[in-house]
């Protein structure tokens, strides 16, 4: 589980940055993300029906949240970031979940050196 403060909790949340947001596209992720004029980062995590019924789903966020928590610490403050599950992610091993998150945020130049 990720720790309470970089939590994404509110529907409120969610919507602004699916909104105002930019995207960036991998094989099993999904990125989109805004930026925020808080220093902390907020993290989101979402998968839709067509990822399966609700225990796949559980699973695809649960696997995503495991895979981004080495990097939270590189990646660039003041961003608000959803990862968003696509389809197959369940049959795919935590590494490559990994190799996908980080493809995502070097395309959209988020992680710090």
């Amino acid at each position: 589980m990720l720790k309470k403060k970089y939590r994404l909790t509110k529907r409120k949340q969610f919507n602004y940055i699916y909104r105002k947001g930019r995207s960036q596209h991998a094989e099993l992720v999904t990125l989109v993300f805004s930026f925020c004029k808080m220093r902390n980062i907020k993290i989101g995590f979402s998968a839709s029906k067509k990822v399966g019924n609700s225990v796949v789903r559980h699973r695809a966020l649960r696997l995503m949240r495991e895979a981004v928590k080495p990097y939270i610490e590189k990646m660039t403050p003041n961003h608000n970031y959803i990862f968003v599950a696509k389809e197959g992610i369940i049959a795919r091993p935590l590494k490559e979940i990994r190799e996908n998150i980080v493809k995502v945020l070097v395309k959209g130049q988020l992680l710090l050196k």
